[in-house]
């Protein structure tokens, strides 16, 4: 008896050992693969960086940028102050340059039925509105929130006061539930844009839209796929890219057979500093930033550092989605040119 417990007691032993160790070994190659601040990198991003308030800044924005035509906000889902976002800069990009066609990560048909809400004339059918939230869960269970509703109620409080010529229109460019097709969703996205500016005569407008992250990255990974923005570019489309990050933040995570979620279905761990993603130099982005705001950061301003880095494209998913890994010869401003960084954002909460 006494023998099998000292080796009972020696077993425990080992592998409280061998977790501790992985444990810390996680600590330290986290810590090593986000990298320590860098001056010059801070040095640079003090300088260009706007604190956003209820609208947004044009301050980062030069000749050059208004001459896209295509404009895209990547988010990681899930996240509520993302929400805020779209809805600012739909709204200055509708002021500043008329953009009034706003690319949707939605099907046609959905998109049929949220622009019946947006144009339903004086009387607000929020009955519509609840039908399209909820039908967006099927495809984006993140994304289908109270936030998301609220959004587009203001979008439509928002058209009442245009002219019939500025009124914002959504066009949902992903592919409809009961298309067969099986080529890639990013592949299809680009076909019906192009369909449908061919379609409707819109060779001369501009548009903007949010996706999810991955779909705004302009050029290809390692990993091979292209894009919707890639693709878009490789069409002949100027295109700029926004894509958010996330520090001390909650994610909403509603309840999925795939794995278990908290019972107030929000999660803390999937931030751009850990412990389950982990972005390559977001320290630096930190350091210049502060709690509770939204800060926007221009990559791609003359002599900029990141002309010639991969940090802020290089990312590591420890249990969740997949690394990123940018081609060899390839900096992070060919992949994207702006960083919105949320820090301290609430997670996206159930319609109500």
């Amino acid at each position: 008896m006494k023998k099998f417990l000292k080796i009972l007691k020696i077993t425990c032993i080992t592998l409280l050992s061998i977790i501790l160790i992985f444990i810390a070994y996680l600590y330290i190659s986290s810590k090593l693969f986000l990298e320590s601040k860098k001056e010059e990198n801070i040095s640079y991003l003090s300088k260009n960086n706007v604190q956003l308030s209820s609208s947004i800044d044009e301050k980062l924005f030069d000749a050059d940028f208004y001459k896209s035509q295509v404009f895209l906000l990547g988010e990681i889902h899930g996240y509520a102050d993302n929400q805020k976002i779209d809805q600012e800069m739909l709204f200055f990009f509708n002021k500043k340059l008329g953009i009034k066609y706003y690319i949707a990560e939605m099907d046609s048909l959905t998109a049929k039925k949220l622009n019946g809400f947006l144009f339903a004339g004086k009387e607000k059918n929020k009955a519509v509105l609840r039908e399209v939230v909820e039908s967006i869960k099927k495809r984006i269970p993140q994304q289908s929130s109270q936030e998301l509703f609220d959004k587009w109620s203001a979008v439509y409080d928002y058209n009442q006061n245009l002219a019939d010529s500025l009124k914002i229109t959504v066009i949902g460019i992903d592919k409809n539930f009961d298309d067969e097709s099986k080529g890639p969703r990013d592949k299809a996205m680009v076909i019906n844009l192009k369909n449908t500016i061919q379609k409707k005569h819109l060779e001369n407008e501009k548009f903007y839209g949010l996706f999810g992250y991955f779909h705004t990255l302009q050029k290809k990974t390692e990993s091979g796929r292209v894009t919707f923005a890639a693709g878009l570019k490789d069409s002949g489309f100027k295109v700029t890219s926004f894509v958010s990050y996330t520090i001390d933040s909650e994610m909403y995570l509603p309840k999925n057979p795939q794995f278990p979620t908290p019972e107030d279905e929000k999660v803390d761990w999937l931030n751009a500093d850990g412990p389950l993603m982990l972005v390559k130099g977001i320290n630096d982005l930190k350091e210049v930033s502060k709690p509770d705001t939204v800060t926007l950061f221009k990559l791609n301003s003359k002599n900029s550092p990141y002309l010639n880095s991969q940090n802020l494209i290089t990312v590591k998913s420890i249990a969740f989605g997949e690394n990123i890994v940018p081609l060899k010869d390839a900096s992070v401003t060919d992949y994207f040119q702006y960083v919105f960084l949320l820090r301290n954002s609430k997670a996206l909460t159930k319609l109500k």
